[in-house]
């Protein structure tokens, strides 16, 4: 897959400050997506290319097989991923009393990152970002990564009615410019 990405409150060198390899965990994640036909299809990948790479995950996605597809190239079995599992880090708030989770985060020696994929509608994608502004406003979350597909409509054209109102790059950039928010975000549009 190609991506395409914005910083927003953030930079390629504060992204590094917090690990020399998340860059290279994110966007590696990125490139070994294969095509598919379905959003669920994609969130079952990234569960396991994640996974591999020791993010803690907040639910498993539905379909998941006790062994990862064969075209993902991972030797891997779900039990690997589950196992140690530490969903608590995808607390969105633990002040609030929100009961929001990230679908994926990952501590960086006391840097905690939490990953958002959003293949659903533009609402959804703002409450991420809502999200993203509560665990920086505890200061927990050092950074937000919000993954959308970056043009819906053409990568899924076989499929229009399931992609009205999905959220997408253009307009996640565009809102994140409007709603002013002062936490680092990470937002990268995958395209074919």
């Amino acid at each position: 897959m190609k991506y395409k990405q914005l910083f927003y409150n953030c930079s390629p060198e504060y992204i590094n400050s917090i690990s020399p390899d998340l860059s290279n965990e994110v966007i590696g994640t990125i490139l070994e997506l294969p095509k598919r036909t379905r959003q669920s299809e994609i969130n079952r990948d990234l569960f396991w290319l994640l996974g591999s790479r020791d993010w803690n995950y907040h639910s498993v996605p539905s379909g998941i097989t006790e062994t990862c597809p064969p075209e993902l190239g991972l030797s891997l079995y779900k039990d690997q991923i589950v196992n140690g599992n530490k969903g608590e880090l995808c607390a969105t708030s633990t002040t609030v009393g929100a009961d929001w989770h990230s679908d994926f985060a990952k501590d960086f020696s006391g840097n905690l990152v939490q990953i958002e994929i959003q293949f659903g509608k533009v609402d959804l994608m703002f409450k991420d970002f809502c999200g993203f502004r509560l665990a920086y406003y505890e200061r927990r979350l050092s950074l937000g990564i919000e993954i959308v597909m970056s043009n819906p409509g053409k990568y899924f054209a076989h499929r229009k009615n399931a992609i009205s109102r999905m959220a997408y790059f253009d307009i996640a950039r565009k809102t994140l410019t409007a709603i002013g928010l002062n936490c680092p975000i990470w937002l990268i549009g995958i395209e074919e």
